[in-house]
């Protein structure tokens, strides 16, 4: 089973302004938790 996660655009997404390390960091997590539990190819 595969996922299309998307996000709603920002003034700062459109800018090319990335998201604080921390969030990268959560969603890393939450990405890898999808592939354990098989919903990531």
């Amino acid at each position: 089973m595969r996922f299309m996660i998307i996000v709603k655009a920002t003034r700062d997404s459109e800018a090319g302004v990335m998201p604080e390390e921390a969030l990268v960091a959560e969603m890393a997590d939450y990405h890898e938790e999808l592939a354990k539990a098989g919903c990531a190819a």
